[in-house]
Formats: structure tokens, sequence, C-alpha cells
């Protein structure tokens, strides 16, 4: 739904609906802002917001913000159907909003892509980050649970019902149910929602089931004209994908399962390790295969075992040969100071070598 925003004056107060996504500002904030400024001139105060948008570009909603707050009096506001992303922006901009009963409200990060110098990048990074901390402050001002807020604002994607919006501070009121048709149904799916949408609008059974086999189709990737039958077999095809996925990693966990328990079975043959130490090489193996084989293949032949040596032992001095006896120890040195695992090692291959 491309952005259809417009401005009038009813009732004695200015009237601004901003329905579809939210981009395109430059080719029509020329006659948007004049507009505005014609209302507010024509001694026009309050204002009032109607938003079904699926969101869009954050910086754009920036502006119209700014826009409409040029109005010196109230500015309040309402939702359809689906007020997501960056459309809330402009929702938490009101000094009261309301939502209907079926209504959906999400927020989540900033996001956006660039492109060039490195410098040119890092400059990207910065406008994002600090965008997207105006944004999370902006409704962390509103938020009744900000602990919430902060846990599903870190996940991704907010959603929310009114009730849920209401609950939160986003929405002040819940009105009565608006309409939900399949091209809103649509938009609100293709925003990434999960749950359920139920259609409002009078349609027959036909056409309900049409409605529901063209947004599965979306979901899947497909073309919404698909049929029910092509949309049975690409979830029938996903199926054997996914089965084949999982025989795929449990063929491949076995076989790690056999190269470990083989490594550690020839380390103890040829004496590098002790059968003893065999379940602590197994666990680092496990955690870190990669790290934990070249720390093993590196040991030399065992002489005289330590027993019960300190596993948290300082590392003060010692080389590479202190450890081969003690792998916890040696394994502790790997997770908590790095470098001086890889000093070690280094040291110890280049002699060897």
């Amino acid at each position: 739904m491309p952005m259809n925003i417009i401005a009038k004056a009813e009732s004695g107060r200015a009237l601004v609906e901003i329905k579809g996504s939210i981009s395109g500002w430059k080719d029509t904030e020329a006659n948007f802002t004049s507009k505005i400024n014609d209302l507010i001139n024509s001694g026009v105060k309050d204002v009032h917001i109607y938003i079904n948008s699926p969101g869009g570009e954050c910086m754009e909603a920036n502006e119209i913000v700014n826009v409409i707050n040029k109005f010196p009096g109230k500015i309040t506001g309402e939702g359809g159907a689906i007020v997501a992303s960056a459309a809330t922006y402009i929702a938490i901009a009101c000094s009261s909003f309301t939502m209907p009963e079926n209504g959906l409200f999400m927020v989540h990060q900033v996001s956006g892509g660039s492109y060039g110098k490195v410098s040119e990048l890092e400059g990207y990074i910065s406008l994002m980050k600090k965008l997207n901390d105006h944004y999370y402050a902006a409704f962390e001002a509103k938020a009744k649970d900000k602990k919430k807020l902060k846990e599903e604002w870190d996940k991704g994607d907010y959603w929310m019902s009114a009730k849920e919006a209401h609950e939160q501070g986003f929405v002040s009121e819940v009105t009565g149910k608006t309409t939900i048709d399949k091209t809103t149904a649509m938009a609100i799916t293709n925003c990434g929602y999960k749950g359920e949408i139920i259609i409002t609008d009078s349609i027959n059974n036909q056409n309900q089931n049409q409605m529901d086999v063209s947004m599965m189709a979306g979901r899947l990737g497909m073309p919404v004209n698909s049929t029910e039958a092509q949309v049975i077999a690409k979830i029938d095809e996903y199926k054997r994908k996914s089965e084949r996925v999982d025989m795929l990693e449990e063929a491949e966990s076995k076989r790690r399962e056999q190269e470990i328990e083989d490594l550690l079975n020839n380390a103890i043959n040829e004496k590098r390790i002790t059968a003893d130490v065999k379940p602590d090489w197994k666990e680092t193996l496990t955690s870190n295969f990669e790290s934990g084989k070249k720390m093993l293949l590196a040991m030399k032949v065992v002489k005289t075992p330590e027993i019960n040596k300190p596993a948290n032992a300082s590392t003060s001095g010692k080389k590479w040969e202190d450890y081969q006896d003690d792998p916890q120890a040696l394994k502790e040195l790997m997770d908590n100071t790095p470098e001086e695992y890889e000093r070690l090692l280094t040291a110890y291959v280049n002699k060897n070598v």
C-alpha cells in the first residue's frame, strides 16, 4: 500500500489521514506542508490524525511529526486495523490515541541499509544508532512496563493487540471493531504478523477460503494467486526439506561424536592424556571442537600425571607443558584468558616443530 496522506479542515479542526506505507515523503512533503500552513493561518489550532499504516521510513515519520507539531492546539489520534513500525512514532506523538478492539500495534528497532566507503558506512551506522536511541526513548517514556518493552525491543517485533497496547500505555482508549478486508489482512501478514487475522467485511465462504490460501501463499513466498493445490505441494516440499535437514543434522552429530571418541582413544593410546581425564577432554571438544582438537594434538607424551592439581592455579610464569596433565585448567585458561592460551600454545608449537 503506497502512502496516501491528506490534510483538511473538518468541524473546526484539522484532520490528517495517513494510510499505507510511509514512503515517498519528498513527493508529498511540499503539498502537505503547504496545506498544514494554510490550515494554521486560517485559525485552525487542533488536529486529529487517523493512521492505518504498516510503517515505513522512520526519518520520514519524524518529518511528518515535525510538520504536525506546528499546530498550536491539541493533537489527538486514532488507529485503524494496523499501526506498526514508523507509524507508531506518529501515534505516540498524540496527546491521546485510540485503537479499535481488533487493531494491531507493533514497535521495533529502526532498520536500514547503506553502501559506500568505510567512513560513509560508519557515519550511517552512527546515525542509525542515534535514531534508534531516539525512537526507544520516545516509546520508553510512554511505556508502563519498561522492562517488558526492553525485552521485546531487543528480541525483534513487539506485536500488541489494542488491549495490550492500552495496558502498555501506547493507546489511551480501545474502541469498537474496525473492518479488516483481504487487502488489509495481506498488509498485516506482510509485516510479519504470525497470529490469526479475522476478516470482518461481508464475504462468502468461498472467498474466505481463497483469502486464506492467498495469505498462506504469501507467507510461503509464493504468488498470492497460487492455487490451493500449489500451496499444499509447497508445504509438502518444505516438510520433506525439513525432514532431510533433521536427518543430516542427526548424522552430523553422530559423526562428530565418533570423531571425538576416536581422537580421545588415540590420545590415550599415544599417552598424551590419561584415561581418567577423558570425560574432561570430551566436554572440551564438544563445546569447541576445533580449538580443543588443536590443543589435544599439541599435547606431548604424559610423564608423571599430577593429582588434585587446583583447576584455578595461577598462570604466572607457567609454560604450555605445565598444563598438559590438567585439561580442566587448560580449558579454563582457554575460556578465561584466551590471549595467554594462544601465547603459550604458539610458544610450545614453535619450540617443538
